[in-house]
């Protein structure tokens, strides 16, 4: 069990790829925007293809890294699309092969994110999966951040996700409990965002049901008021040791 909880550190704690969301700046032909976070272990870089054509540009993405839209501001991890019913690929040679290929609908002025993520059959054979979220940017009331967790690492049991509120004195704490990973079937209700107050955090993840915790680390960026955020823990498979990514939406 000790050895599934040894989380990869990544740049500082956690992968940060923010999204400022005044900062996007749409192709005029599109209407709608979708996110792309890759978290299967183990699997190549990724190109998008959007009705056939690479939309991803020069930039390929990753295991636990998300999508670059190109515009201004700081990484936005949107990339504008048009709306109406578009095919959706998700490649790793630029549209030869396709591990992710779908007719999706896309709604004007909506925000999306599609996660592609790896479930292990029993005889440890990767299947590439994939599922879309629309996402709710509507903003936080005043002096909270939005934020949800996304149970991404094959293998791992269900945790519970405790965020210790360090910037106060005392110390609070909002826990997102009894989180299962993703596999075939994850439940759209997921992808909805959480109310917590914004200010410094440490993240505690602990076996579900439990007080033992089996990873506490400061975050790699505060969870500031009026932002939105996706936390994701990942790893556990085909090499790859557990580890833990931040998505800043807007």
């Amino acid at each position: 069990m000790k050895k599934i909880f040894q989380f990869l550190l990544v740049a500082n704690g956690l992968l940060l790829a923010s999204c400022e969301k005044e900062a996007l700046e749409l192709d005029p032909s599109a209407s709608a925007s979708m996110a792309y976070i890759h978290a299967a272990p183990g699997a190549p870089t990724i190109d998008v293809l959007v009705d056939g054509i690479v939309a991803n540009g020069a930039r390929r993405i990753s295991f636990q890294q998300a999508s670059l839209s190109g515009g201004s501001g700081n990484g936005q991890a949107y990339m504008p699309i048009q709306e109406g019913t578009r095919n959706i690929k998700i490649s790793p040679d630029s549209g030869r092969t396709n591990v992710v290929n779908q007719d999706l609908a896309f709604g004007l002025n909506k925000y999306y994110t599609m996660v592609v993520y790896d479930t292990l059959a029993a005889s440890g054979t990767p299947t590439l999966r994939s599922v879309r979220f629309e996402d709710n940017l509507a903003l936080p009331a005043a002096g909270n951040t939005h934020v949800r967790f996304f149970h991404l690492a094959p293998l791992a049991p269900a945790v519970d996700v405790t965020l210790l509120r360090t910037s106060v004195t005392p110390n609070d704490s909002v826990t997102i409990s009894n989180r299962s990973y993703f596999g075939a079937n994850p439940n759209t209700s997921v992808g909805e965002f959480t109310p917590v107050p914004g200010g410094s955090y440490t993240l505690r993840v602990k076996l579900a049901g439990t007080q033992t915790v089996v990873f506490a680390a400061s975050l790699g960026t505060n969870l500031n008021a009026g932002r939105i955020f996706t936390l994701a823990a990942t790893g556990t498979a085909r090499s790859a040791p557990l580890g833990a990514m931040i998505v800043r939406h807007f």
